[in-house]
């Protein structure tokens, strides 16, 4: 009991107090630890290595891996495990492998977008009158150059300041590329939105998040 005490309870109750003090005071010894350690971990991985060599890796059955899943699902919902939408969901996280950008983009006809040469009133009148904080830059000629987040004006307070100085850059994508791949990139990237072109490298919509997440919840709403 002493022994858990001491090495088990105690630092991690010190640690949820002092979080970063506990680190700043301890940052030397942790890393001298574990200089100190290092060889052991090595010899410890190069026995492992030698002792357990690698097998030939197996191509998984993930195709049959998701209907498997998918009827695991089915009989608890048969069973009282799960509810209807909870079930459904499940289904559609699955099929989701499937989506492509295509089945989910806004077309371009009715993408909510800046020109390059709006002034910053123009775009927070715009953000206000369509419920949408997140605007891609489009040219005339059809181009995405980047998208405006309105917050950052809003937190800014600087009417002084062109709508240039708020640009960031826009993730581009294709129709046929999988919805999960470029939901990952925008996650990655910390961005709401991605330009989407079409086989001809032309502007053919936009796909945002919430695109992607009105997927899965219409999907499942539909399907119970």
């Amino acid at each position: 009991p002493v022994y858990l005490f001491l090495l088990s309870v105690l630092p991690k109750s010190i640690f949820r107090r002092f979080p970063f003090r506990a680190l700043a005071h301890l940052a030397g010894a942790l890393e001298f630890v574990s200089i100190l350690l290092l060889p052991v971990w090595e010899f410890g991985g190069w026995m492992g290595k030698l002792l357990l060599p690698r097998r030939g890796a197996k191509h998984p059955r993930l195709f049959a891996a998701r209907e498997e899943l998918k009827q695991i699902a089915a009989q608890s919902e048969h069973e009282g495990s799960l509810t209807a939408i909870e079930r459904a969901m499940i289904h559609n996280v699955v099929d989701f492998w499937n989506v492509k950008v295509r089945d989910v983009m806004t077309p371009l006809s009715k993408v909510v977008a800046l020109r390059p040469n709006a002034s910053v009133r123009e775009a927070t009148e715009l953000s206000a009158s369509s419920g949408i904080d997140r605007l891609p830059v489009i040219t005339p000629g059809g181009q995405a150059t980047g998208l405006v987040n309105v917050l950052d004006i809003l937190l800014e307070q600087n009417g002084e300041k062109p709508l240039s100085s708020y640009f960031r850059r826009i993730v581009t994508t294709t129709e046929e590329e999988p919805a999960h791949r470029i939901a990952q990139q925008l996650r990655a990237a910390r961005l709401g939105l991605a330009a989407v072109r079409d086989a001809k490298k032309n502007l053919s919509g936009i796909v945002t998040l919430e695109d992607l997440i009105r997927r899965l919840v219409s999907s499942s709403e539909v399907r119970v």
